[in-house]
């Protein structure tokens, strides 16, 4: 009873280490203890990309794991037209407009792309014609070859601050990075789901 009681505690224990391991990586890089404690519950969520496209996932992404944990959060491109550049006053007067007690902006600081391309090769496709199977000649011949293929991992790191909608001061900092994931779909995703994870830890919201 022991053994099978040790033998199931060492297998929680990797299963606890893989899911650690597999986990977007947070480090903070600012609270303000000075604060007064407070959870946000409705967020400005504004984020910093290179396309407008990755600005609007990332923010729907944000917005929907917010919206799992009871908060409300309004993405910035539904009130602001980042195409022409979007200013400090405009975050301001955007979320003054939609009732937000936070505004909660991150940045794609870098992403780091690794490519590993596996080379295609030649089959031959042999069909007899008849005649002595022995006999090379009487076979039909077909290459089949298979195309190069191509695996992405992208290494994203993200800058997220929270800032009080009311005194425009900066709450909070952390920077979350997520590891080889073979699409931004992914790595989006994961970034939401440790930015919200962290608000939470700490009581934000």
């Amino acid at each position: 009873m022991q053994i099978q009681l040790r033998a199931a505690a060492l297998v929680a224990v990797s299963v606890i280490f893989v899911a650690c391991t597999t986990q977007t990586e947070v480090v903070k890089l600012y609270d303000n203890r000075t604060r007064t404690a407070h959870a946000y519950k409705r967020l400005f969520v504004v984020d910093v990309s290179r396309t407008q496209d990755q600005l609007v996932d990332f923010e729907k992404e944000i917005a929907a794991r917010l919206k799992q944990e009871s908060v409300e959060g309004v993405p910035s491109y539904t009130l602001i037209e980042s195409g022409v550049g979007v200013l400090q006053e405009d975050i301001y007067r955007a979320s003054r407009e939609v009732g937000a007690d936070g505004i909660l902006v991150a940045h794609i600081a870098s992403v780091d792309t690794t490519m590993d391309v596996e080379e295609g090769r030649d089959d031959l496709k042999f069909e007899c014609r008849g005649g002595s199977p022995v006999d090379y000649f009487l076979y039909d011949h077909e290459v089949l070859s298979s195309p190069d293929s191509i695996k992405l991992a992208h290494t994203v790191v993200v800058v997220t601050n929270l800032y009080d909608a009311a005194s425009r001061e900066r709450v909070w900092t952390i920077q979350s990075t997520c590891f080889e994931k073979a699409s931004m779909r992914e790595v989006l995703l994961e970034e939401a789901n440790a930015i919200v994870r962290q608000l939470r830890i700490d009581k934000l919201i």
